[in-house]
C-alpha cells in the first residue's frame, strides 16, 4: 500500500470553491495534493492550510482548468497524478484498483472511475436520465456500466473530475491543450491519446459520487465564463480554419436575438448571445491574426 502513496499525486484545481472541502483532504491524508488555487477560494485555503501533505501553488488569476492541471503537473514528481474535483467522494480502494489496471497495461495512458453522480447531474453518461432510449449505443453503453457483471475494463470517453494519468505520457503529449480554457478539455486529451495507440480506460469496480453544487451557476463571474467557452472551446477543439457563411448565419442569430430579448427586458438571455456572439468573433479574429503571422 505505501507504494501507492509513492507513485501517485492528487491534483485538484480550486475556482470559486465556498463549501468547506475538510471532508475531501482528510480521506486523501496519505497521499501527497497539489493544489491549484484560481482564485477566490478563501475558505478552502483557510481550512487547508495546516495540511502537511497538501501544497498550494496559483499564478494568482483564474488561468482555466487544463493550463491549471499543467501547471501542477510540473511540480509532480511522481509516476502518476490524479485528478480530484474537491466536490468528489471515491474510497482508496478505488485508487487502488485504478492503479492496479495502469501498472497492468503497458499502452494505458488514463483510468477513470465510473461516476456515480447526484440525481440533478446529467453526468458522464447523459442517457443514463433519458426514459425513452432509443439509440442502440445509448442503450449498450448504459447497461454495460450499470452492469455489476462486467468483470474487464472498458475504453469510452471520460469526465475530467476523475483522472489517474502517466505522467511521463501526459508530458510527451504537452498536457492539456491551454487554448481550452474550460469544456472540452478531457475529450480533446483522450483523442491525442488515442491518436498515438494509447488507450483510456473506464473501470466498473472503480467509483466515485460526483455532486454538483448548484450555486456554482448562481454565481454571476462563473454564469460569464462557462456561457463565454461554452461557445469558443467546440471551435478550438475542432480546429475551425474557415470563417464561412454558416458562421456569418449563426452570428447573425446571435446578434438578433441578443437585440430582441433586450428589447423585452430579458437580460439573462440577451447577455447569453451577446456572450456567444462575442466568443466567435474573438475566435475568428484571433484566427485572421494567426494566419497572417
Amino acid at each position: 500500500m505505501n507504494k501507492i502513496y509513492e507513485d501517485i499525486t492528487i491534483v485538484t484545481v480550486l475556482y470559486n470553491s465556498k463549501k468547506s472541502a475538510q471532508s475531501f483532504f482528510s480521506n486523501l491524508d496519505n497521499f501527497s495534493i497539489i493544489v491549484v488555487d484560481n482564485g477566490r477560494n478563501e475558505k478552502v485555503l483557510e481550512e487547508i492550510k495546516g495540511y502537511k501533505n497538501i501544497k498550494i501553488i496559483s499564478k494568482n488569476k483564474n488561468i482555466g482548468y487544463g493550463r491549471a492541471v499543467n501547471f501542477a503537473v510540473k511540480n509532480v514528481s511522481t509516476k502518476f497524478f490524479l485528478i480530484l474535483n474537491p466536490d468528489l467522494k471515491i474510497d482508496e480502494k478505488s485508487i487502488v484498483n485504478m492503479y492496479d489496471i495502469l501498472n497492468q497495461y503497458s499502452d494505458c495512458a488514463i483510468v477513470a472511475p465510473v461516476t456515480r453522480f447526484s440525481k440533478d447531474f446529467y453526468g458522464a453518461f447523459p442517457e443514463r436520465n433519458i426514459k425513452n432510449l432509443t439509440l442502440k449505443n445509448a442503450l449498450k453503453s448504459r447497461d454495460l456500466l450499470l452492469n455489476s457483471e462486467v468483470e474487464s475494463e472498458v475504453c469510452v470517453d471520460v469526465a475530467k473530475w476523475a483522472l489517474l494519468i502517466k505522467v511521463e505520457e501526459f508530458k510527451n503529449i504537452s498536457g492539456f491543450n491551454e487554448k481550452l480554457f474550460i469544456f472540452w478539455e478531457e475529450i480533446d486529451l483522450c483523442r491525442r491519446f488515442r491518436s498515438r495507440k494509447l488507450s483510456v480506460i473506464v473501470t466498473p469496480k472503480s467509483s466515485v459520487e460526483h455532486k454538483q453544487e448548484k450555486s456554482s451557476d448562481s454565481d454571476f463571474q462563473n454564469f460569464l465564463i462557462k456561457t463565454y467557452y461554452h461557445e469558443y472551446s467546440p471551435l478550438v477543439y475542432f480546429n475551425v480554419q474557415t470563417f464561412s457563411f454558416f458562421y456569418l448565419k449563426r452570428m447573425m442569430k446571435y446578434l438578433f436575438r441578443g437585440i430582441s430579448y433586450l428589447m423585452i427586458l430579458n437580460l439573462k438571455k440577451s447577455l447569453i448571445y451577446f456572450l456567444r456572439l462575442s466568443a466567435s468573433i474573438r475566435y475568428f479574429v484571433n484566427l485572421k491574426f494567426s494566419s497572417t503571422k
